[in-house]
């Protein structure tokens, strides 16, 4: 369990060392990942599901910065 919190707080301060630009690419990218992998689990068809959700979490992620300090 000790191994695991220092691989999360390892993990964690390098995702929040990343620059503005960076870090919202990074959960654009995970956010269309994970709308792809459940979008393939249901049926019918259709991309446009996680474009979109990737775009749209990187431009929210990019305006509001969250990492932002100050």
């Amino acid at each position: 369990m000790d191994a695991l919190q220092h691989l999360y707080r390892r993990l964690d301060n390098r995702v929040r060392g990343l620059s503005r630009l960076s870090y919202a690419l990074l959960v654009g990218l995970i956010s269309a990942v994970a709308v792809f992998a459940v979008r393939s689990l249901l049926p019918g068809n259709g991309s446009f599901g996680p474009i979109a959700m990737g775009v749209s979490m990187t431009v929210v992620y990019y305006a509001l910065d969250p990492n932002n300090t100050t």
